[in-house]
């Protein structure tokens, strides 16, 4: 599966008889925009300002201060300033989470620190991120492969033995048993057994799970594996600031996490809150509201995504600027709209960027 201010190294290590020790690696993480210009991949910082030149086929938004960037065929890292930090070595890299990237050398990945350092061999088909200090793994077993969890130094802390899993969140995993998803806790107990078609990480206390094959319906589960919100809607999205948005027939709904309404409006397409504000389509344009339905910034744009630090992509005929949370357009739209790159920003600043948003 593919994954998609110079490095102050303080890893250095020591020469005595003690174990050694991971130091932190300190790296400047100011915010950059990944941004596709005739093309190419470069990065701006919050005023449009090119700080990294588009120069690269394929890259990665930042993640804990470096993002992965292809180079002759081969990924590395950079830092915010645009230096090479780690080189270009790998045939596949990931984003970094809980200071870990996943790698692939040859056909199989591994795990390195965030001074390019293997500290995970490359054993495994195929890898998920690092969250709550595991991360799941596929390996070869008998004449097929099975999914574990290993920790930080590459020891399996759940043994391989299931047929899929996913990362860790609040405490819980997806795993696969047959056809059927459950979740485990970090002991690797089936505290809720494989019964769901499908099955989401946890978000705010609740997980999106299927029921009744591909064609069923999807509802939300708590922490214990209570329905606490029915399977009824065709399609729906995690909780992000106590917000979901919920699919019946072919119209959208935004609910709270009891599963009520929080508006007495429909929507034709899904739409997620963050930092208090969320894209709608009112007829042809995009706007943005409040969790009180009104509208903010009055619907003007072809496309647009989530806010992120007082800033949110928005497209304009073909190009993709940002607009403040007044609306103001504060990084005219000079770049290319690149529905990966917008896909990438949205999805990691609501699963996986920490924040401080609260929870209804």
């Amino acid at each position: 599966m593919k994954r998609i201010m110079t490095l102050m190294l303080l890893a250095l290590l020591t020469l005595t008889a003690c174990p050694r020790e991971e130091k932190k690696t300190v790296l400047d993480e100011s915010l950059r925009l990944l941004v596709n210009f005739n093309g190419k991949y470069g990065y701006c910082d919050q005023s449009g300002a090119l700080v990294i030149p588009p120069q690269y086929v394929s890259a990665s938004i930042f993640s804990e201060g470096l993002a992965t960037v292809r180079v002759d065929g081969k990924d590395g890292y950079i830092d915010v300033n645009g230096n090479m930090v780690i080189p270009p070595t790998f045939e596949s890299g990931s984003i970094f989470m809980n200071g870990r990237a996943a790698v692939k050398k040859g056909d199989k990945w591994g795990y390195i620190n965030q001074s390019g350092t293997m500290v995970v061999d490359n054993d495994f088909i195929s890898t998920f991120a690092f969250t709550e200090g595991m991360a799941a793994v596929i390996v070869e077993k008998g004449n097929g492969t099975k999914a574990g969890f290993i920790n930080e130094k590459g020891k399996f802390i759940i043994k391989p033995q299931f047929d899929d899993a996913a990362q860790f969140s609040e405490g819980l995993a997806a795993v696969k048993v047959g056809r059927n998803h459950g979740y485990i806790d970090n002991k690797g107990n089936m505290v809720i057994q494989p019964q769901f078609y499908e099955a989401a990480m946890f978000r705010e206390g609740r997980a999106m799970v299927k029921i009744n094959g591909k064609f069923g319906l999807v509802g939300y589960i708590d922490h214990g594996g209570n329905m606490v919100i029915p399977a009824q809607y065709n399609e729906a999205t995690s909780f992000n600031e106590g917000v979901a948005a919920v699919k019946k027939k072919d119209t959208w709904q935004l609910i709270d996490r009891t599963g009520k309404p929080i508006l007495d409006k429909a929507f034709n397409s899904p739409t997620v809150f963050n930092e208090g504000l969320a894209p709608v389509m009112d007829g042809n344009k995009v706007g943005y509201i409040d969790e009180q339905g009104k509208m903010i910034i009055k619907p003007q744009f072809d496309a647009g995504s989530i806010f992120v630090g007082g800033l949110a992509p928005v497209k304009v005929g073909e190009k993709c600027g940002y607009i403040d949370r007044s609306g103001k357009m504060v990084i005219e739209p000079r770049f290319a709209w690149d529905q990966r790159v917008i896909d990438q920003f949205t999805h990691y600043n609501t699963h996986f960027r920490p924040s401080a948003a609260k929870v209804r």
